[in-house]
């Protein structure tokens, strides 16, 4: 047979693709038209109007990518495309929007992006790859607004592209730098927290930084020579603490988080566990008067106890506040970290939990905002990371400086603040919160001043240079005033 011309399989494959795109474009109500030479671009879509059918004189450049062997990496929820050098600066240079179409035609199946918004700046124009998400891309009739919006021309008015920013992050994590060489570990027959401590109590004493995992007992102390002795039913053991901390067993590792959490928390004098809050807080003064704590880097410290006056009686004390903290450790690239998230405790004597503390907590979220929280936060961090001196020991898990991380994009701080109602949880919502009226009404059940409450979240504000105001409450000891246990009596449940 003589030699004829013929046709390429790929030439079957790439107007397949083009023929899907021309399908798909119809089905949206748009026009595709083909270029009869392809430099670098296939075609272009005539946009349409969807109710009056008119053409809008709006156009999108396309470019085919039509396979009938899967892209890279691809699975049933995406794939990846490496762009050719010399494609991506054709596509980038012009002033019409460009549309990547991925299809296999054999499956009628087909997925599209934009190239500008793909590669937005210079490190992922180096980088030449696009993500496509199966299930968000798909180019089908579904597409036909996010096309017409993508046209939308720009020149209609003066766009000027905001300058980008880069911005240095601090994080809520503080990072685990040193903790205790060795794990014991050793058979226990108790299985209760209230148990041991009972046995521990015989003893004569109370010890911290130990927990209860499957019959056995666990500690950074050696239990050989501590009162933890008495838990034990046979012999210890000891491990190094890298065989746990480093283990990718989820079990283990939660067992290590837990014993780092219980041994932090009884590794500070000054605060106390509170059971029902799950939360650490601190301790009242033995006079009852103002505490600071946290001074340091970014912090000038803050009252982290102190006490209120009462809205209705300015003459005696309505309840103190108790700055607290709720920790999670997490292993983050290989990194232990204490996540910090600052909270509020509120007694009534240093001790019982004031009555209407649920109401009071409520208040703060509705007055919340990022400079409080960052200002607890940096108070905590600085408070954690403290050095021992004479008379303190030194503590067995060490803590780095908060971590930071470099973005390329910048948030401006003022537009932080509460959540929307809508982004609340359920079961953190309060019924009641609708303006300032009803924060009002929360707050005066609670006999608490709403400018009293906001004084607590603003005292770390003059870390950032602001006037410094002091909490109405903090002159409640110097001068005289009556506490609450002097007052009246209280029912309220104890923390622990």
């Amino acid at each position: 047979m003589a030699d004829r011309k013929t046709v390429t399989r790929q030439t079957f494959i790439g107007e397949k693709g083009i023929a899907l795109i021309e399908r798909r474009c119809l089905e949206m109500g748009h026009l595709f038209h083909p270029r009869r030479v392809d430099h670098g671009i296939d075609g272009h879509i005539d946009l349409v109007d969807p109710d009056s059918r008119a053409v809008l004189n709006l156009t999108l450049l396309v470019q085919s990518k039509a396979q009938d062997r899967r892209f890279s990496g691809e699975t049933d929820d995406g794939f990846h495309y490496l762009c050719d050098q010399r494609d991506l600066d054709h596509w980038l240079s012009g002033n019409s929007p460009v549309i990547l179409v991925f299809s296999h035609p054999e499956s009628h199946e087909a997925w599209w992006v934009e190239v500008k918004a793909a590669f937005p700046d210079a490190v992922s124009r180096a980088a030449r790859r696009v993500d496509i998400d199966k299930h968000t891309q798909r180019f089908d009739r579904d597409a036909a607004q996010a096309l017409l919006r993508l046209a939308m021309p720009r020149t209609t008015g003066l766009y000027l592209r905001p300058a980008s920013i880069t911005e240095v992050l601090t994080t809520n994590l503080l990072p685990v730098i040193e903790m205790p060489p060795t794990v014991h570990l050793a058979p226990t027959t108790f299985t209760d927290y209230r148990a041991a401590g009972g046995a521990l109590e015989t003893q004569g004493r109370r010890e911290s930084g130990w927990i209860l995992r499957d019959n056995l007992v666990l500690s950074f102390h050696d239990l050989r020579d501590s009162p933890l002795r008495v838990l034990c039913d046979g012999d210890p053991e000891r491990h190094e603490t890298r065989e746990w901390a480093d283990s990718d067993d989820l079990d283990t590792q939660h067992r290590f988080a837990d014993l780092l959490s219980r041994t932090v928390q009884g590794s500070y004098p000054e605060l106390r566990w509170h059971k029902d809050r799950k939360h650490m807080h601190f301790r009242a003064t033995s006079h009852l008067g103002p505490r600071k704590a946290g001074k340091g880097p970014g912090s000038r410290g803050r009252t982290v106890f102190g006490p209120h006056t009462s809205k209705s009686d300015p003459q005696r004390v309505g309840y103190y506040h108790h700055a607290a903290l709720r920790m999670r450790f997490r292993r983050l690239d290989g990194v232990w970290y204490c996540q910090l998230e600052p909270d509020y405790c509120f007694t009534t004597d240093g001790y019982t939990e004031y009555p209407f503390a649920d109401r009071l907590l409520a208040g703060i979220k509705r007055l919340d905002r990022h400079p409080a929280v960052r200002g607890w936060t940096r108070m905590w961090a600085n408070y954690l990371r403290q050095e021992a001196d004479l008379f303190t020991e030194a503590r067995p898990v060490q803590f780095g400086e908060l971590a930071t991380m470099t973005v390329e994009r910048g948030i401006d701080d003022l537009l932080w603040g509460p959540a929307p109602s809508g982004a609340t949880p359920e079961d953190d919502q309060d019924p009641s919160a609708g303006g300032q009226e009803s924060l009002d009404a929360v707050l005066a059940a609670a006999d608490a001043d709403t400018q009293d409450l906001l004084s607590l979240l603003q005292d770390g504000e003059s870390d950032e240079g602001a006037p410094r105001r002091r909490s109405p409450g903090s002159k409640a000891r110097s001068a005289g005033l009556r506490t609450p246990r002097q007052g009246r009596a209280s029912g309220a449940r104890r923390g622990r």
